[in-house]
């Protein structure tokens, strides 16, 4: 039996955001998690074509907000980021990680809802971020002027 979108999201609901909301208040812990989570999404065991720009680009603002470098992000946006970082490196989860491609798709589904929900935020820091290597001359050659 396939599990529903709505069933995903509500124990995404129910488990993930109950931690975020806890580990938001250590920046150790957050940045931990975010390592874990970009090794596995950089490893190959858990790639998900769809969402790996995006889910990049929320990594780095969760890093930065860590280092303290990004200050803008909403606490909702936070949350929201920090609960997809944990329901996407728990093997455990709807439907577990074990099972061939359906093991990624309702962590696909987490993150893709998570992406939406937050995709002026992600747009706001991939601008700051281009603007800050844009006045330090760090651009890579191709999208330098």
């Amino acid at each position: 039996m396939l599990t529903s979108d709505k069933a995903i999201l509500k124990l995404f609901s129910t488990t993930a955001l109950v931690r975020a909301s806890g580990l938001l208040k250590n920046t150790k812990n957050v940045n931990e998690l975010v390592d874990t989570a970009s090794k596995e999404i950089h490893s190959g065991k858990k790639k998900i074509l769809s969402i790996q720009n995006d889910f990049t680009v929320l990594l780095a603002m969760l890093k930065a907000w860590v280092k303290g470098d990004y200050h803008e992000a909403p606490y909702m946006t936070l949350l929201l980021s920090t609960a997809a970082l944990i329901y996407f490196i728990n093997p455990f989860d709807a439907v577990p990680d074990m099972v061939p491609v359906l093991g990624l798709l309702d962590d696909a589904t987490v993150i893709g809802f998570v992406v939406a929900s937050i995709s002026q935020d992600i747009q706001n820091f991939r601008v700051r971020k281009y603007t800050h290597l844009k006045e330090h001359n760090q651009l890579p050659a191709q999208v330098s002027n």
